[in-house]
């Protein structure tokens, strides 16, 4: 059977402040982000148009509804398709899983369909439908660019800037998810994260060329507790662990995960993608 298959890596965000738009589909985040060079591979065939068909959605062969890889599937064609996913990293738990789920599958649709579509276009689908649906605000612009990054444009959320830190192996580990909708939705939350986003913002664009990852991981450390999203013991222990072993460590936004310099006691490593 013909298929197109495309790959999207994971995107560990550190730091973000989120902006408002009218309507809200243009919603969006300004952050610090790392892209790793695993992912998502999307694997995308056609099915037979039988009368009253819809597409299907298979992640690691498990049938699933996934209003996000929908929307980007509603986008681009009526046709009803396969779309085989297979994630490196759990969902919910800050690796962006589900923007890179939604990037590969535009661009898989793409080349199968042979659609005229250019790549900044299947990007914003890919945005907008995590926008939509409440499963991120900023994963798919780092994924669409790749490295270490920071985004402080508001409105043109597929543009970054590289930041001035060597590729290096980083360590993490992961406990559990926390619900994206749960944050992103709720004004109250939002108040204290954007609060400490912005100075944490403030404060690794201030560091310009002397930034390194550690001085990074330090101040994305302090905005997870000043944002209040830093709430779980076992990722507090994993963080202490790691300071104890000589490392910097923070929480993954959104996720009951943790990434370092170094190891640390049930960590395993990653690699920083392109």
């Amino acid at each position: 059977m013909p298929h197109a298959t495309a790959f999207c890596p994971a995107n560990i965000s550190l730091v973000f402040e989120t902006y408002p738009a009218e309507p809200p589909h243009g919603r969006g985040s300004l952050g610090v982000g790392i892209t790793l060079d695993e992912g998502v591979t999307a694997r995308v065939s056609r099915l037979p148009a039988t009368g009253g068909a819809r597409s299907r959605i298979l992640v690691a062969g498990e049938e699933w509804e996934f209003p996000t890889v929908r929307s980007v599937l509603a986008a681009l064609t009526p046709e009803p398709l396969l779309v085989e996913i297979q994630a490196a990293f759990p969902f919910g738990c800050g690796f962006g899983m589900s923007g890179a789920s939604a990037l590969a599958t535009a661009f898989a649709v793409t080349d199968l369909l042979q659609l005229d579509l250019g790549r900044h276009t299947l990007g914003m689908i890919a945005h907008h439908a995590e926008v939509d649906n409440a499963t991120g605000l900023g994963d798919v612009g780092g994924q669409f660019n790749g490295g270490i990054m920071i985004k402080t444009r508001k409105h043109q959320p597929l543009s970054v800037d590289l930041l001035p830190i060597e590729p290096q192996p980083l360590h993490c580990r992961v406990h559990g998810p926390i619900l994206t909708s749960e944050v992103i939705n709720s004004p109250e939350k939002l108040r204290h994260i954007n609060a400490a986003g912005h100075r944490a913002l403030a404060a690794i664009t201030a560091a310009g060329e002397t930034l390194t990852m550690e001085r990074l991981f330090d101040l994305s450390l302090t905005f997870a507790r000043e944002s209040g999203l830093l709430q779980s013991p076992a990722v507090a222990a994993d963080i202490a662990a790691a300071q104890a072993a000589g490392h910097s460590a923070t929480m993954i936004m959104l996720g009951e995960a943790v990434v370092s310099t170094g190891p640390f006691p049930g960590s395993r490593q990653v690699k920083i993608g392109k």
